[in-house]
């Protein structure tokens, strides 16, 4: 003898099995767009002795005086916030208010940095332009900090001069005078 299932009880194994995804495709529909893969938080090593702005990515110090932007990676188009700050016991001595550039590496050009000879050398990208002769000091415990927006002319108020008509990803160095530097990546 035969069992037969029900009917009415076939009905509700067939509901049961479509609505758990049992009976339908494994893959995703031919219109659906897949979400974003969201991007890792950025976590960055701040050393101990730093006394600049929380929520910073610093570089290596220079007798205690850090260049620092907000993130390590950048989107082109986002805003780029960058400083100095003096975490020594010394003023340190600038030759203009305003003393820094912003560079970018491009690779298989002629040339090689002294002590670095990698296939590439570092370009203009931006300054913060002339002005007059005047001596400034980062006490300690001082920071400057820049915004730079880098959408449309990558301008803003505080960078005077843009040699490079438009950003490109990449390694990119922001060097103030006395030798300070941080590298950052737009990608």
């Amino acid at each position: 003898m035969k069992s037969r299932i029900p009917p009415c009880i076939a009905t509700i194994i067939l509901v049961v099995l479509a609505s758990a995804g049992c009976l339908g495709p494994a893959d995703t529909a031919v219109n659906a767009t897949p979400e974003p893969t969201p991007e890792p938080c950025e976590t960055c090593t701040v050393p101990e002795g730093f006394c600049g702005p929380p929520a910073v990515c610093p570089g290596e110090p220079v007798n205690g005086v850090y260049v620092f932007t907000d993130r390590n990676v950048y989107h082109i188009g986002e805003v780029v916030d960058f400083g100095i700050v003096n975490c020594g016991d010394e003023p340190v001595e600038f030759g203009n208010p305003r003393p820094w550039r912003i560079d970018r590496w491009v690779t298989n050009e002629s040339g090689c940095m002294p002590g670095n000879c990698t296939g590439g050398t570092w370009e203009l990208v931006g300054n913060a332009g002339c002005a007059p002769t005047v001596v400034c000091f980062l006490d300690p415990g001082e920071n400057w900090t820049v915004r730079w927006d880098t959408s449309g002319a990558n301008r803003s108020e505080t960078i005077d001069m843009m040699v490079a008509d438009n950003l490109t990803p990449g390694t990119h160095c922001i060097w103030y005078e006395g030798g300070y530097a941080k590298e950052f990546e737009f990608v």
